[in-house]
């Protein structure tokens, strides 16, 4: 797994499958992500915070990209 200063540099996304169930919150409490802005994809589908997650969950987690002039 990337780190994850590399991933918010980078701009790239990374999947991540829990080790137990737990809510999308608690996954980016653990990865110090909590108050930071991205898009998180669960199975596929946008999610939110209070998402339920298992180990069978496919977690994508994508940093807000900023561009333009």
């Amino acid at each position: 797994m990337k780190q994850v200063s590399e991933l918010l540099e980078t701009g790239i996304y990374e999947t991540f499958t829990p080790e137990r169930t737990m809510t999308v919150g608690d996954l980016l409490r653990e990865l110090n992500l909590e108050d930071k802005y991205f898009g998180i994809l669960v199975d596929g589908k946008k999610a939110d915070p209070d998402t339920k997650i298992t180990p069978s969950s496919k977690v994508v987690i994508l940093p807000h990209i900023a561009g333009g002039k």
